[in-house]
């Protein structure tokens, strides 16, 4: 039962992310772009995690739409643009 509950959670979860975010990010005059396939508050903290510190981070108005598998992106996954 635990796991039936487990997989129901994750499918919800899942249907939670309806886009994904872009994420901008700035150190010394360099600019990126990041998608962030999580949940819209928790899009900035997932890049930062990836980059990490010194990078001035900023959660864009762009969404990106379609699969997440169109994007070779997994839920809770970032990557550079």
């Amino acid at each position: 039962m635990e796991r039936k509950w487990a997989i129901t959670a994750l499918r919800g979860r899942k249907n939670l992310i309806g886009s994904v975010y872009v994420v901008q990010a700035v150190k010394d005059g360099i600019s990126e772009h990041w998608a962030a396939a999580t949940l819209e508050a928790e899009a900035v903290g997932a890049v930062a995690r990836r980059i990490g510190p010194g990078w001035r981070l900023t959660l864009t108005d762009r969404r990106l739409s379609g699969r997440l598998s169109a994007l070779k992106m997994r839920p809770n996954t970032v990557q550079k643009l």
